[in-house]
């Protein structure tokens, strides 16, 4: 009894040792966590500020780098091992960090908060449901801020959801919120501007008579401008569309009278030519990660470029079963679909990759879901 009773001592020893021992390894992996979800924290923080206007494809760079960088770091001296899983953000190809895992077991599934307007309003192509609109009044001449002499490009903030008509007519760009109330003007140097886009919270504007861009503040005060009328570099003619990569931040120019694209440095230094001897009527341009399309509208088609501007793909966007030939200005959608408005038909064609048309909303008139002319989108 006597050796079975000191056995069972021993056994008990053991195992509150053991138990010591887990409620270390517990307290360390607590630790661990703690300062893990402490870095991811400040790091979705960081990425939140550091977004780019309207493009959400820095979202992957920063977190992963975050990650690499910053989490690994936590975990470099001891046994843990770690695996990182991605989600899909918003259907469009672009990731976030979706879950962790510690030694194959889910311990944490951060998400990236973002303000409430990024998530955009779009319509439901397959039920036709459209978006809360709002409506701007058109006047011969601009007789009060709010009033619109001939809307041509149109941009929208990432960060604040403003939206910046490029107004042709009145030499200016106009600001609205996003429910559509007036907020200001400005004027600086305009020359019938027409594209605009927004980048890095910097405004960019073609003026179509100055044949130059310029660059504004968000705010409308004027920082610089380039180009001057000719079809040497850094000079334009007739400078309709433009569009900034987010690989490398270069702008890419459509020039209606020289026939090109014209590519630009974020410092509006020269780059390089596209399309000399290819387009006809260069009207529109839009970059995405690994493509460069081009709307002609001369001979009315889609030229695709790839990320190295080799020329892949030309295609013929038919809608309601007849060429469409009346479009200045496309977008692309979260699904890589191409969205054109159509200016003599008044309404939106909605194109797969492939150009095959898979919707149409929108007909001639002034209310909401009805159009006329339609030129610029976003």
């Amino acid at each position: 009894f006597k050796r079975s009773h000191e056995a069972l001592q021993v056994r008990e020893n053991i195992l509150l040792s053991r138990v010591d021992e887990i409620e270390k390894e517990y307290n360390s992996k607590t630790q661990e966590m703690n300062k893990l979800v402490e870095a991811l924290n400040k790091e979705m923080k960081q990425c939140e500020e550091n977004l780019s206007d309207n493009k959400l494809t820095d979202v992957t760079e920063i977190v992963r780098t975050a990650i690499d960088e910053k989490i690994r770091e936590l975990i470099a001296d001891t046994d843990t091992s770690i695996e990182f899983e991605w989600d899909n953000l918003f259907e469009t190809g672009i990731e976030q960090l979706g879950s962790i895992k510690l030694n194959g077991e889910t311990m944490i599934s951060p998400t990236i908060i973002f303000p409430p307007h990024v998530k955009p309003v779009v319509p439901d192509y397959k039920t036709k449901q459209l978006p809360t609109a709002y409506c701007c009044k058109k006047s011969s001449e601009q007789k009060s801020p709010g009033e619109l002499n001939y809307a041509c490009g149109i941009a929208i903030h990432y960060k604040t959801g403003n939206i910046y008509i490029a107004d042709l007519g009145s030499h200016c760009v106009q600001v609205f919120s996003y429910n559509g109330e007036y907020l200001f003007m400005f004027s600086e140097m305009m020359n019938q501007p027409v594209g605009i886009c927004i980048s890095h919270n910097k405004v960019f504007v073609t003026q179509l008579s100055g044949h130059c861009i310029n660059m504004y503040e968000l705010e409308g005060k004027l920082i610089k401008s380039v180009g001057s009328e000719g079809n040497r570099r850094a000079q334009f003619n007739y400078p309709l569309g433009l569009d900034v990569s987010d690989r490398n931040n270069n702008f890419y120019v459509c020039e209606e009278g020289n026939e090109r694209i014209q590519i630009l440095s974020k410092e509006f230094n020269y780059v390089c030519m596209l399309g000399i001897g290819t387009f006809a009527s260069p009207r529109d341009v839009k970059v995405t990660r690994d493509r460069v399309l081009v709307l002609d509208g001369s001979d009315p088609c889609m030229f695709v470029f790839n990320s190295d501007h080799v020329l892949t793909n030309r295609l013929i966007t038919r809608g309601d079963g007849k060429q469409t030939r009346n479009s200045f200005c496309f977008d692309i959608d979260r699904e890589y679909n191409i969205v054109m408005s159509d200016y003599r038909n008044h309404c939106v064609y909605v194109f797969n990759q492939e150009g095959e048309q898979i919707h149409k909303f929108g007909k001639e008139g002034q209310g909401i879901g009805e159009f006329y002319r339609p030129f610029g989108i976003a």
